[in-house]
């Protein structure tokens, strides 16, 4: 095999294309190791000198762009400190495309620089209010892995260390990852959310040091010596160890700062830093403004199949920290088409396999899970606690899709004045039902039975064999795309009773994804469901 031709070999006429343009504009060729770059400077602002560095797949990715100014000169949010690269064409380039030319990156270069430069933007600028500033954390050279700062660590504030005597961390050298796992303040130990305490388990257990800093360290670890004897920081070179510094960072807007963390990893004399990864309530905040207004929310879930398990951890992710969760059922391999739960959780209950997801993805929610059916329970000890559980939930969810369970719940729900989601898929999943009872607002399940009952859902797939489920079968068929589209409307109806929000007359949510010839038609339907004067659940209580 020969050697592989160079981007300007093959296209010389592309080459010389870009050379004539930049050229044109007082940039300079500067070719090494195989390497084309050219030299020059911003022709608005002085200030930023430019190099132009073409990749060898140009024209299919873009050049790179770098201005070697200082700190103090780096553009807001749209140049990354340590490497100096102007993030032009949006995240990831996203907007370059292989038709467009040295004009277009250069032009793309200076409109940043005329937008983003501290030298054209001030405090009273009104571009400069929207613009979120990039955390100094993300700026530096991570080499490896990474360490999590669990609760209630991630949520800690700068006073909260002022003194500090030791932490420990777990953390795997194979896997290069860890987590801090306790940290002592004035000599009593505060431990990581037990909701982690498994987390890098049998790893090294290594001892620490936190270290506040006015400023933050270095970008790089070039001159770390220096630094650590200027910031009072003594340690010892030939001991493997881990070093933590805390500092003020802004985070999601101007002004705006929270404890950025940054560890120091010492092994066999050399220095590392590794990114430390925190768990905090900001993060819901941004991501889930209304997450707070769910955390204290008891929601129990009658049903642990496929649309219960992704109902289940689709809330857990939203923000809701309290679970009951209800199943008899085993789960199978064969569940895992559908299902949330790992494969391997085959010969054991449902319920506990689905409790176990929300844990992995939400680490710090409280889930009780029972292994029993509900609604027809002879044992009286049994059905006295499933009342109980349920007579304590906020909402009630039932994914079973049995309409003996589904009766029992919204009679119970009635009586008790609790709000009953009930939902379903049709046989081939082309189709969802969700049905709310608001207690004083809307009609019972009983009463959608009579208004809507008699609609059948759409057609099954034209050309397409259905299986028709029968006693201990499936009981339905399809696809998790469509599942998936189902528990969000379900998941949806349950976050906006819990908030009491869009409730006037949207009781009944109806779902397809076929006409009535079984042709692909999505559509979406948010219907009334009036309580009947005759429901004798609705008006018996």
């Amino acid at each position: 095999m020969g050697e592989e031709r160079l981007w300007y070999e093959e296209m010389p006429e592309v080459f010389e294309r870009e050379k004539r343009f930049l050229e044109s504009k007082g940039f300079f060729l500067n070719k090494h190791n195989n390497t084309i770059e050219f030299i020059g400077k911003s022709s608005v602002l002085k200030e930023y000198p430019l190099r132009i560095i073409y990749p060898n797949g140009y024209p299919s990715f873009p050049p790179t762009v770098i201005s070697d100014v200082k700190d103090k000169l780096v553009l807001v949010s749209h140049q990354r400190k340590l490497t100096k690269s102007l993030c032009c064409f949006g995240f990831s380039s996203e907007r370059w495309r292989a038709d467009f030319t040295a004009r277009e990156v250069l032009q793309e270069a200076e409109e940043l620089i005329v937008n983003y430069s501290p030298l054209t933007i001030n405090e009273e600028s009104g571009i400069y209010q929207d613009i979120v500033p990039e955390p100094i954390v993300n700026q530096y050279n991570y080499a490896d892995g990474g360490i999590l700062i669990p609760p209630p660590f991630g949520d800690m504030a700068l006073s909260d260390l002022d003194i500090v005597n030791d932490v420990a961390i777990n953390y795997s050298v194979r896997q290069k990852r860890g987590m801090l796992k306790t940290i002592a303040i004035q000599n009593e130990n505060n431990i990581a959310h037990s909701g982690y305490k498994d987390w890098f388990e049998g790893s090294t257990l290594y001892k620490s040091k936190i270290y506040k800093v006015n400023s933050h360290p270095p970008l790089t670890t070039a001159n770390i010596k220096s630094w650590l004897i200027e910031n009072h920081v003594h340690i010892n070179p030939s001991k493997n160890q881990f070093v933590f510094f805390v500092f003020e960072d802004e985070w999601g807007k101007k002004g705006n700062k929270r404890m950025a963390w940054i560890a120091l990893k010492i092994l066999q004399g050399n220095a590392t830093w590794i990114q430390c990864y925190l768990v905090s309530e900001d993060d819901h905040k941004i991501r889930t403004p209304y997450g707070s207004l769910l955390r204290d929310k008891v929601v129990t879930i009658v049903g642990s199949g496929s649309l219960g398990s992704i109902v289940s951890t689709s809330l857990a992710q939203e923000g809701i920290n309290k679970f009951n969760l209800f199943d008899y059922d085993t789960y199978e391999p064969s569940n895992a088409i559908r299902h949330q739960v790992k494969q391997n959780w085959f010969g054991l209950p449902k319920v506990i396999g689905v409790g176990n997801r929300i844990r992995e993805l939400a680490p710090m929610a409280n889930v009780d899970v029972y292994e029993v059916a509900v609604g027809n329970n002879k044992d009286s000890k049994i059905y006295q606690k499933v009342n109980e559980v349920l007579i304590n939930s906020d909402i009630i969810v039932d994914t079973t899709g049995e309409h003996s369970v589904s009766h029992f719940l919204n009679r119970f729900c009635v009586i008790n004045k609790i709000p009953l989601i009930v939902s379903s898929v049709s046989n081939g999943a082309w189709s969802c039902e969700v049905v709310k009872y608001i207690p004083n607002q809307s009609g019972c399940w009983g009463c959608w039975n009579r208004n809507h009952g008699h609609q059948e859902p759409p057609s099954s797939p034209v050309g397409e064999m259905q299986f028709a489920p029968g006693c201990d079968q499936p009981t339905f068929i399809g696809g998790i795309s469509s599942v998936n589209i189902a528990g969000g409307l379900v998941s949806q109806a349950v976050m906006d009773t819990l908030l009491e929000v869009d409730l006037d007359k949207k009781h009944y949510i109806l779902w397809s994804e076929r006409d009535r010839r079984g042709n692909r038609n999505y559509s979406v339907e948010y219907l009334s469901n009036p309580a009947l004067e005759d429901c004798e659940v609705c008006y018996e209580n």
